[in-house]
């Protein structure tokens, strides 16, 4: 039978590049990049390419799985829905609705019909207020900083790169991660021509990253100070008077304020305590200020550290500060094909903030989530579960995510996991988190399936959209995540509340799909017409009408001086200066170790595929060579890397990306449950990160990155590697 090739997109990340699938005899044999797709243009990553090894791979459940006497069983998947129906019946029976929770984690946001946009309204339907997402474990500042600055959301999607003077990257590394921080398909490429086009580059990183090395000024910053970083930059763009008077005089609120709160921020105080000197200070302001257009982006690597909201704020305010909102060359908008324009003299969008739910730990509130649905503080899910009283959870179902692997607090958070009175995980292999499962429903590889690129459809450079069916059969015991939470729900005698499915009858993904769309103004019957994908409208982003019509606060204003964030950074002043890796003088610590990200996986999926194990089985701890030495380590060792809350076993590889006193350390590693050596499963991050000790007050998330820890010989051990 000869060889067939169909048109997709890659759902490994969520930047769903274009993709040619080779089929023979029904078997996917070949995956490559789409040149037809006018968003990728052929391009494909290393992760992309794996996954014709993930949807063959051995390890992969093709029949549900039931725990029974600790092993997992084949279980025909009509009795398993049966069953996981009557146990949650009874949980609910006996502890109402707020006992059942889903986590969707990075794999639940890659499928249209079955992501949390559906969930959510089975959720609603249900009653409970359960939803925790992968959104809370490493960005609500960005919904934070966008309330303080904006009073509402904002349509701003990639920054307009293509126009731009200056683009400034302040802890994100846009050619790995592939985030909206710029135009995310083949985004080395697109870097590549605008430097050779004469933009300049801006980079604020502790690590010397892959966009870092290609900057024109790179401010390698002590991990945990950008928030003095920042506000030296503003001072110094202040003083200078490079900010856009005129921007600032008709779309600003509070300047005065902001100009007293970072007074205190001079350049010596900020070279010492940030170790950037002083002159890269200023010439790193200068650059991105005095350019004509551009704009300033923030990645994960801030959003998880010290400060976040506020230094996500602080990164705004220099854009908002330099005229680069709603502006050719800065913070643009674009239509999504599945949206309906703007209309003219649009005011705010009516969006809080918070959803007006409230944890029962700690306070935290429930958020409006920056992509279409409401969830709760996933900080607190552990403590939820464990903590007695009414609306604790006893039931969790995992959509495509892995808690065990990254929810903070490691042992805690297994812990939870076993308690549970039910949990039941939803994918394609027995994940660190499916280890503690009572069932795991095996789900159909994106392959399998018909998709839309629904998360994208706001973040996409250019108006995009695309359809896929599916181009494979999916082995007879696998199910797709929307059929799963649908077949509960008629157990349950619940459905979920999205108007336009059929009353009488069974929807399919195609329905669900243009249900929760109902709005869009792109067919999908033309969707199917283009199996590249199609653009529908203009490659240039569109400016004006944003700014001021739909900010949010009373005046109409940008609030950079808006008092929450300025009360914030004045404390951030009346801290102590930090020695070596510690926060407070109480504390010994040598080294502060910050979070990347490794090209070859994606958060906690593809470590057991061929290319990943191949180059490097575990993450290693990137340390600098002066501190080898300094030290007395030696490149390869394994080490105890300990942060005063846990310890974990890693291996030491000689950097020159990290500076002294600085170690960097990928997430995603080190299953609990796995009983291999570090070598060959990693480090677990989140074994050494409290849950309740340096949260962020206003979203419960945990610090994450620029902890401090200490390192320490370990039986001498070397690891040879390859």
């Amino acid at each position: 039978m000869a060889v067939e090739t169909k048109k997709t997109f890659c759902r490994f990340c969520h930047v769903f590049c274009g993709m040619e699938v080779d089929v023979d005899d029904g078997k996917v044999v070949d995956v490559r990049g789409d040149h037809d797709n006018p968003i990728s243009e052929g391009y494909t990553c290393p992760k992309g390419r794996s996954e014709v090894d993930r949807i063959n791979h051995p390890e992969r459940f093709t029949a549900c799985q039931k725990r029974v006497e600790g092993q997992l069983q084949p279980i025909d998947t009509t009795q398993a829905l049966d069953e996981i129906g009557e146990r949650l019946r009874a949980i609910i029976a006996e502890h109402g609705p707020h006992s059942v929770a889903v986590y969707s984690g990075c794999g639940g946001h890659r499928t249209a019909a079955g992501g949390p946009w559906f969930v959510g309204k089975w959720l609603e339907a249900l009653g409970s207020r359960g939803m925790y997402t992968s959104y809370t474990i490493d960005s609500p500042a960005l919904s934070i900083a966008t309330g303080w600055l904006f009073g509402a959301p904002m349509p701003f999607g990639s920054p307009d790169i293509e126009n731009s003077e200056v683009a400034m990257y302040v802890a994100t590394n846009p050619t790995v991660s592939h985030l909206w921080t710029m135009p995310q398909s083949n985004p080395s490429t697109r870097l590549k021509n605008t430097l050779k086009r004469g933009m300049k580059l801006v980079v604020i990183d502790p690590r010397k990253c892959d966009v870092a090395r290609r900057a024109d000024v790179h401010l390698q910053v002590k991990p945990g100070e950008d928030a003095t970083l920042l506000a030296a930059m503003i001072k110094v763009i202040i003083d200078n008077e490079w900010h856009d008077k005129e921007y600032v005089a008709s779309y600003c609120s509070g300047f005065e304020e902001l100009k007293a709160a970072v007074a205190d921020f001079d350049l010596d105080y900020a070279a010492a305590r940030t170790t950037v000197p002083k002159d890269t200070i200023v010439e790193g302001a200068r650059v991105f200020a005095t350019a004509g257009s551009g704009a300033a982006q923030t990645g994960t690597g801030l959003h998880m550290a010290a400060h976040q909201n506020l230094c996500v704020f602080l990164v705004w305010v220099i854009n908002a500060i330099c005229g680069r909102y709603d502006r050719r060359g800065g913070m643009t908008r674009i239509t999504g094909a599945l949206s309906q324009p703007l209309p003219e003299n649009m005011g705010p969008l009516p969006i809080p903030t918070f959803s007006g739910e409230v944890s029962r730990i700690r306070g935290i509130r429930g958020m409006s989530g920056l992509f279409g649905y409401n969830e709760m503080p996933t900080n607190t899910l552990t403590d939820e579960i464990l903590t007695p009283g009414e609306g604790q959870v006893r039931a969790l179902i995992v959509n495509g995510g892995n808690p065990a692997l990254v929810f903070s607090n490691t042992e805690r958070t297994v812990e939870a996991l076993k308690s549970l009175d039910l949990l039941v995980c939803l994918d394609l292999f027995e994940s660190a988190t499916a280890r503690y499962a009572d069932y795991l429903m095996a789900v159909k590889h994106p392959f399998e399936r018909s998709d839309i690129p629904h998360m994208m459809n706001m973040f996409y450079p250019q108006p995009f959209m695309q359809y896929t069916d599916k181009l494979v059969e999916p082995p007879a015991g696998t199910i797709e995540e929307w059929d799963f939470f649908w077949e509960v729900g008629e157990r349950l005698g619940i459905r979920a509340a999205v108007p336009g499915l059929p009353e009488d009858r069974k929807p399919d993904a195609e329905e669900i799909m243009q249900a929760l769309n109902a709005n869009s103004r792109t067919p999908f019957e033309d969707l199917k017409e283009n199996p590249s994908g199609k653009l529908y409208g203009d490659r240039e982003t569109e400016v004006g009408g944003v700014i001021p019509n739909m900010i949010g606060h009373a005046d109409r204003r940008i609030a950079v001086g808006n008092p929450e964030p300025m009360t914030e950074l004045r404390e951030v002043r009346a801290e102590p200066m930090p020695v070596a890796g510690s926060y407070s003088p109480e504390k010994d610590f040598q080294f502060r170790a910050i979070t990347y990200r490794m090209p070859e996986v994606y958060c906690t999926t593809g470590h057991n595929l061929p290319r990943a194990e191949k180059k490097r089985p575990y993450n290693p701890v990137l340390i600098s060579r002066d501190d080898l030495a300094a030290h007395g380590f030696t490149d390869g060792e394994c080490v105890i890397v300990d942060s005063g809350f846990g310890q974990q076993e890693g291996i030491l590889e000689a950097s020159d990306d990290v500076a002294s006193g600085t170690l960097g350390i990928a997430h995603g590693w080190g299953d609990p449950g796995d009983d291999r050596p570090v070598e060959e499963k990693g480090i677990n991050v989140q074994a050494l990160i409290p849950a309740h000790e340096r949260y962020d007050r206003v979203t419960g998330l945990a610090q994450q990155s620029a902890y401090p820890v200490n390192l320490r010989k370990h039986e001498g051990r070397i690891i040879a590697r390859q």
